[in-house]
């Protein structure tokens, strides 16, 4: 299985142990992509146009163009729009921009191993997966799910209907790990990351040494 580093705001390929992963908590997988289907809440983080499309903005969502490669250029193979992707020829999402997106995808026989790094410690993430759409005979029926690397997967995205699903986390470290799998050349079209901010909620341990802390401060004032 090719392994996959996304830094900070971008993504990188090698053979990277994984680091870490938090429990993701994933919603219900969407279909029929649409414009006002991406994810917006918080601040961007991330947004990768996974295939060889020249990238889009698409609200405060600024995809970077360029397939999904490491440093010497290989990793996740890149197809571009052949009239047979989901936009060529199984639907339209309504937008242009992610037309784009969508008429273009990477993928890799076997899955591929990614990792998010410079997250905040303590704040939530919201992870955004879509899938490849892809409506040709061969590949349409063809299945990918995300794993947080806990074996906690995602529900099943089907190439043909423009499936999307979002996933959340909060970081108890500067890095998360996911990894795309299937049971054929599972990929991606894009990949949208938002930083929701300050999330993480105290253990009961902790929040009734802080409120012990608080009143004691309180009651030293008083005297």
């Amino acid at each position: 299985m090719r392994r996959v580093k996304i830094i900070g705001g971008g993504m990188l390929f090698g053979g990277v142990a994984l680091s870490h992963a938090a429990v993701v908590s994933w919603g219900s997988v969407g279909t029929n992509i649409q414009a006002g289907d991406l994810i917006t809440g918080g601040s961007p983080f991330l947004a990768q146009d996974s295939g060889a499309g020249p990238g889009a903005t698409i609200g405060d969502n600024v995809f970077v163009a360029g397939s999904l490669q490491n440093a010497a250029g290989t990793g996740l193979a890149s197809n571009t729009n052949n009239g047979g992707f989901y936009t060529g020829g199984g639907g339209d999402t309504g937008s242009a921009e992610l037309n784009t997106i969508m008429n273009s995808h990477s993928y890799l026989g076997g899955g591929a191993l990614f990792t998010l790094t410079g997250l905040t410690v303590g704040n939530s993430y919201d992870a955004q997966f879509i899938a490849v759409g892809d409506t040709r005979g061969c590949c349409a029926s063809r299945e990918q799910f995300v794993d947080d690397g806990n074996d906690n997967i995602s529900g099943a995205m089907v190439r043909s209907g423009g499936d999307w699903v979002v996933g959340s986390f909060v970081a108890d470290a500067a890095t998360q790990t996911f990894n795309i799998t299937g049971a054929n050349d599972p990929g991606l079209s894009a990949i949208v990351v938002r930083d929701m901010g300050a999330g993480a909620v105290p253990e009961p341990s902790t929040a009734l040494l802080s409120l012990a802390g608080l009143l004691g401060l309180a009651l030293r004032r008083r005297r």
